[in-house]
């Protein structure tokens, strides 16, 4: 004979499974973070230098987006005279960091039953350096604006100065204001 019953105070396994996996996913996600900063402060002179070696001296990503939909409009480079300059068209080697999703199997623990987990690594892979650039945007965006796309949205600039080996980022955030009158007489 099998007991049924359950103490008041235990918590359905799905709510226990689901109350892991978020914590796993949250572990993992600011592992992800700390790993993509700690990517870009040494990969930054790589990137600068290979520009600086192709003669430009500013890039600059524009952006736009609303409605749950956000997207690069533009990425520009300029040489020394503010002039337009093609960014290289061959891959170069660069530092990414990657978070992925395993799968194990099934495994009960105190908090409930575990079926998942993150794998956060950094992996290095030939890119184009417009690539690059829009990884590193993309990147950037999210750590400091995450959701910047949704509902009203919001635009901006990303500028890569060369000389200076600094990115900026400039965001405007878009948003509807109402105002509400009831009169009765």
């Amino acid at each position: 004979m099998s007991d049924h019953s359950t103490t008041p105070t235990a918590e359905p396994a799905s709510v226990a499974t689901a109350t892991a996996l978020i914590a796993d996913y949250t572990e993992a996600h600011t592992e992800f973070q700390k790993l993509q900063i700690s990517i870009l402060r040494k990969a930054k002179p790589i990137l600068f230098g290979a520009l600086k070696a192709a003669g430009i001296t500013r890039v600059t990503v524009t952006f736009d987006g609303y409605g749950d939909s956000g997207q690069i409009e533009s990425v520009e480079a300029y040489d020394a005279e503010k002039q337009p300059i093609d960014l290289p068209a061959e891959p170069m080697p660069y530092p990414f960091a990657t978070m992925e999703e395993r799968y194990e199997p099934c495994s009960e623990t105190p908090s409930g039953q575990r079926c998942a987990g993150y794998e956060v690594q950094e992996i290095e892979k030939s890119s184009l350096i417009q690539d690059i650039i829009e990884e590193i945007f993309w990147d950037f965006i999210g750590a400091k604006h995450d959701g910047w796309e949704n509902n009203d949205g919001g635009f901006g600039e990303c500028g890569f100065d060369v000389e200076s080996e600094t990115i900026r980022l400039e965001m405007n955030e878009r948003y509807t204001e109402t105002n509400y009158y009831e009169h009765e007489m």
